[in-house]
């Protein structure tokens, strides 16, 4: 275990340098000059890219722009914005906990009604009831986010005046809309690989052999299926939930919410540079954690997985 749990860390620390050296490279791969990239619309002139570039250290060699790069970075120093003039850390961490909070309450959402329908329908295979629930899976999977949350505002805030359409709260129903529209989708992906590992699993010989022993189907079911059925559960949870961070931009968007995604936009759309590495690295960052939080939680539902 410890030595599975040893290399898995060192794996991690190796893709997070990978990562840094490509947000990194996103200033230079700018085409052209990056510091006139960045100026824009703005005046340029030599003392105006003099200071650019002094402030982003492009007059050193790029192994040494790294170096300083990562030494501030580790330091919790990502630089200075140039759209506003403030530090990068501090927008992103202003920003930060709104869309883990959206995150969060969308995966929740999203486990608790797709587990839900995913069991039901495993468990009523080739029932209309199982007819049903997949149905409404592909239903979920089929209309766009952007889509998805235009309806939801027609109807909650337009037409029945229930909810607010613009989310700058922490509160429930200004977390509603937004959470389902981002949640929903991912539900539907979250029934049917329940329902399909479920039913791989209830095929096995070992769930012959219980129920020929005389355990009841609920023992069955819980003490023998679940478990094993969870593992590619487990995968997706980990996964999803890191792409929910990266992919909540388009919610955000749409409904005004004070998020990381929203602040991408403004910074890309500003060629704040910056802010945009600052802003990748955070979620590649959050992204690679989560994987191995998720290979290690393999570990513990399935021991053999460690060999």
């Amino acid at each position: 275990m410890l030595t599975y749990l040893i290399r898995r860390i060192l794996t991690s620390i190796l893709v997070l340098f990978g990562v840094s050296m490509l947000v990194f490279s996103i200033i230079h791969l700018v085409p052209g000059d990056a510091a006139t990239a960045i100026l824009g619309r703005q005046k340029v002139t030599a003392e105006n890219l003099a200071r650019i570039r002094q402030e982003l250290g492009l007059n050193d060699p790029i192994p040494v722009q790294y170096f300083h790069w990562m030494e501030k970075t580790l330091q919790g120093d990502m630089g200075t914005s140039i759209r506003n003039n403030l530090p990068v850390t501090r927008a992103i961490m202003d920003t930060l906990p709104s869309t883990i909070m959206l995150a969060f309450s969308a995966l929740i959402l999203a486990l608790i009604l797709g587990f839900v329908l995913g069991l039901v329908a495993a468990l009523n295979h080739g029932t209309w009831i199982d007819t049903l629930a997949m149905g409404v899976s592909v239903s979920g999977l089929s209309i766009p986010t952007f889509w998805l949350g235009l309806l939801l505002i027609m109807l909650f805030s337009v037409n029945l005046g229930w909810f607010p359409s613009i989310s700058t709260g922490s509160d429930a129903a200004a977390l509603f809309l937004p959470t389902l529209t981002l949640g929903l989708p991912e539900a539907s992906f979250v029934a049917r690989m329940v329902r399909a590992s479920m039913l791989d699993v209830l095929s096995k010989e070992y769930i012959t052999a219980a129920r020929a022993k005389g355990v009841p189907e609920w023992g069955v079911i819980m003490k023998h299926a679940l478990r094993n059925a969870l593992i590619p559960v487990v995968t997706f949870v980990g996964l999803q939930m890191a792409s929910l961070l990266g992919g909540s931009t388009i919610v955000e968007t749409m409904f005004a919410r004070q998020g990381i995604g929203r602040l991408a936009v403004l910074a890309i759309s500003n060629r704040d540079y910056p802010e945009v590495q600052g802003v990748v690295l955070v979620i590649a960052t959050i992204y690679v954690l989560i994987n191995t939080f998720t290979d290690i939680t393999y570990t513990i539902l399935n021991p053999k997985i460690r060999l």
